[in-house]
């Protein structure tokens, strides 16, 4: 839960340097910074004896001592040169108290500080001192500055007319001047008063109080601000206000000020406790100004809560609740929290309990959709979960698993009717294997009795009042793998991993459950819709998510993957290969629609291969043997040498018939094939230079989809970042073949040497931005 702070907060002093930050720039920083030499002694300094060596001595036993000429003065890990010191004893026994007295310059050194003064006072029984006209160091960590006084005491320094920057020596580009600084060193923060901001040496910032940190812990402050500008927002700034509430509490505040839309106030709250972690989150605009935004509620905002926990041993709770106030919120606006390519926000809670042979779960959820459709999807409350299993049943040969769930299904239109679901799903396996390969049986029973009710309005369509349905099934599931050392690849091994599946499951007339409308939005049913298709999805059991329509099956899958392993066993390249066979057509109802009517499914291919350490390429493909054409692909190479450096080509494909029969008719409104060629570079050209560069280009469209570029200057105590963007937006009212882009830029500024992310190049950050991420495709 840490933070970066920003220059504005001028968290200068917390500075703990990361040992995993990025090592060429990290290794220059450290060539400035002063470090610890010898063992660092552990236990009370002040209870160890002081060791003094000079080039001349006049001693006065017991109360004095001078010594002149290169004084060496040690104690623990204390250690001071100087031209001249003076020890003075006072006092006896337990009262017996030393000093010693600096004049004409000094050099001191300790575990966390370096010294250089003038003239200085140290209580040699004590952590207080004195010093005058002082030059420090911070020790292992980025940290320097001036001060007209120092006062070191046991456990606060306080700094008069004092300077510090995380520059290293020599560089000047920023640093603060207070008139005292107070850090309290156990408690790990630091006070400052009339601190001025300065970059390059001219002020820029004036405070008359600070509260700052100086260590790990977290501290309120201000944060790291973003500004830019945007043809949708017009000109923006954003300024996070980070709240530490307690060690296991904080919230981050920020106002966001948009030329064209107005004042937006932001706040996410964060907890750990021991029922749970969580994060609950806001975003309200009171009044959208902006002029092209028709709707009629002019307040926007969203509401996020996500909460995990494991409480009492057994029990686990989850929740994932977004909600905005309107369907074009993300649309209009960039958050954290969603986006519009996901096309709906997830709401969901759910509480399970766990035992080793069974467990429980009630759960409810419901969509909140940003497509303009007329009935939407249903929402499950309450869902009841019940899993049960039992393996090692007769001699170790069968493996018992139950499945069971009562759910309710509402939805918003009257037209839809209501269900209550009750399912059952028991199946028993057995499993033999010997070196050659395995043999896997499993036999299950669908059984699930729906009690329905008609929907309340107008026109609403009569459903049976109850419906049940019982669906056996058997699945045989056939694998092996070979392996061979390869002929033509020297040093290199390659596998052979067949697999054949039989799934056999009768036919039962599903048109019963639920209302013809159901077909509208998200498939069928109330909670079911189609399996997007690929390798791993033909050895699914079942072509429909939910359980409102499991179609029949009677089905061969053949299969296989080959692998190769270079000598130090890591996987080179790999490729799979499917395809299921209709023995007889796969029906949910007596609607044609709704069957396969083919003989075979498309043929589904996928592959990676780890060209060498530097390229990688991935690629999948779906043929429809029907149609005769590509149904779905895609493919990416990447070249990536070193750190975060990279270039990937990449390619995606989905045909018209494709996109209808798996994504509903929400999709439609495409009406064309999906054809994207993206450009994807990011490079760290020098230690301190870093560009990232993106283009998406529709094929079919022919227009750009998204275009980014932006380029980060990193030094030791300071970064600067712009990106650019260009990216396919909409808007109400939009002609059917008008094309609306939003144009933006954006600026951010880092300062340095004050965390543990410090010194990285910002590459990671860049990629992440954008309707379309930055994606590692391949799994090698």
């Amino acid at each position: 839960m840490n933070k970066k702070y920003t220059f504005i907060s001028l968290s200068i002093l917390t500075a703990l340097y990361s040992q995993t930050s990025l090592a060429d720039l990290h290794t220059q920083c450290l060539v400035g910074v002063p470090k610890f030499s010898g063992e660092v002694v552990s236990g009370d300094p002040n209870d160890l004896p002081v060791y003094i060596e000079a080039d001349d001595a006049e001693i006065n036993q017991p109360t004095s001592a001078i010594y002149k000429g290169n004084a060496d003065l040690k104690q623990g890990n204390r250690h001071l040169l100087a031209d001249s010191v003076e020890v003075k004893q006072i006092g006896e026994g337990t009262a017996l108290q030393r000093f010693a007295y600096v004049r004409g310059g000094f050099d001191y050194k300790d575990e966390q500080i370096n010294l250089l003064g003038q003239n200085a006072d140290f209580n040699l029984d004590s952590k207080d001192g004195h010093v005058s006209d002082a030059d420090y160091q911070l020790v292992g960590r980025q940290g320097r500055g001036k001060a007209q006084e120092i006062e070191l005491r046991n456990a606060i320094r306080v700094m008069k007319n004092a300077t510090f920057t995380s520059c290293l020596p020599n560089d000047n580009a920023w640093a603060v001047d207070a008139s005292e600084i107070r850090q309290y060193i156990k408690e790990e923060y630091a006070e400052m008063w009339h601190a001025r901001f300065k970059v390059q040496g001219v002020p820029v910032f004036y405070t008359p109080y600070l509260q700052l940190p100086i260590g790990n812990r977290r501290r309120s402050g201000l944060l790291i601000p973003s500004a830019g500008s945007s043809s949708r927002d017009g000109y923006w700034y954003s300024q996070p206000i980070y709240w530490n509430i307690a060690p296991n509490y904080d919230a981050t505040i920020t106002p966001k000020y948009m030329s064209h839309r107005g004042w937006q106030l932001n706040g996410e709250f964060r907890y750990l406790t021991p029922l749970g972690e969580g994060k609950i989150a806001g975003e309200y605009l009171g009044r959208d100004r902006y002029d092209e935004y028709y709707g009629e509620n002019r307040k926007r905002h969203l509401f996020y809560w996500n909460h995990n926990s494991a409480f009492l041993e057994n029990w686990r709770l989850n929740i994932d609740y977004t909600r905005v106030s309107d369907k074009r919120y993300f649309t209009d606006f960039t958050s954290d929290y969603g986006s519009s390519t996901d096309g709906y926000a997830n709401q969901y809670a759910r509480i399970a309990y766990y035992q080793p042979h069974y467990n429980f779960a009630i759960s409810a959820r419901q969509f909140q959709i940003f497509d303009e459709v007329d009935i939407g999807p249903y929402r499950a409350l309450p869902q009841i979960d019940f899993n049960y299993y039992k393996n090692d049943l007769a001699n170790g040969w069968l493996d018992f698993k139950l499945f069971s769930q009562a759910v309710r299904f509402d939805n918003d239109s009257s037209l839809m009717p209501t269900a209550w679901r009750f399912h059952i799903e028991p199946s028993l396996a057995t499993a033999m294997s010997n070196k050659y390969g395995s043999l896997n049986i499993e036999t299950k029973l669908y059984a699930t009795h729906y009690q329905q009710k008609k929907g309340k309005g107008d026109g609403a369509e009569e459903v049976e009042k109850r419906v049940n349905r019982v669906i056996p099934q058997i699945k045989v599931d056939l694998q092996t793998v070979l392996a061979r050392d390869t002929t033509f690849l020297k040093d290199y091994t390659q596998t052979f991993e067949p697999r054949a599946q039989y799934l056999y499951r009768p036919y039962r007339n599903q048109s019963n459950i639920g209302s013809s409308r159901t077909n509208d939005y998200l498939g069928y049913g109330y909670d079911s819709s189609l399996v997007q298709q690929d390798y791993y999805s033909l050895f699914r059991d079942r072509r429909y998510s939910g359980l409102d329509r499991i179609a029949s099956a009677n089905q061969v899958t053949l299969g296989g993957t080959t692998r190769f392993y270079d000598r130090h066993s890591m996987e080179r390249f790999n490729f799979s290969a499917g395809q299921t066979y209709y023995l007889t057509d796969s029906r949910i109802d007596s609607n044609p629609a709704n069957s396969t009517q083919r003989s075979s499914s498309s043929w589904a291919l996928e592959s990676n291969w780890k060209i060498n350490d530097n390229w990688n390429w991935h690629g999948s493909y779906q043929y429809d043997t029907q149609l005769k054409k590509t149904s779905l692909a895609n493919t990416s190479i990447e070249y990536n040498p070193e750190r975060n450096n990279l270039i990937q080509f990449n390619y995606r494909y989905a045909s018209q018939a494709y996109i209808d029969q798996n994504l509903g008719r929400s999709a439609n409104a495409y009406n064309q094939d999906i054809k994207q060629l993206g450009l994807v570079a990011a490079w760290e050209v020098t230690d301190n230079w870093a560009v990232v560069g993106k283009y998406y280009q529709d094929l079919a469209l022919k227009k750009t989809v998204e275009q980014y570029f932006g380029v980060q200057y990193n030094s030791c105590c300071w970064a600067v970042g712009v990106g650019a963007r260009r990216y396919v937006t909409s808007r109400p009212n939009q002609d059917p073949d008008e094309v609306v882009y939003d144009n933006s830029i954006g600026v951010t500024f880092e300062l340095r040497g004050l965390g543990t992310n410090d010194h990285q190049s910002g590459i990671q950050d860049m990629l992440e931005k954008g309707k379309l991420p930055y994606i590692k495709a391949y799994s090698l």
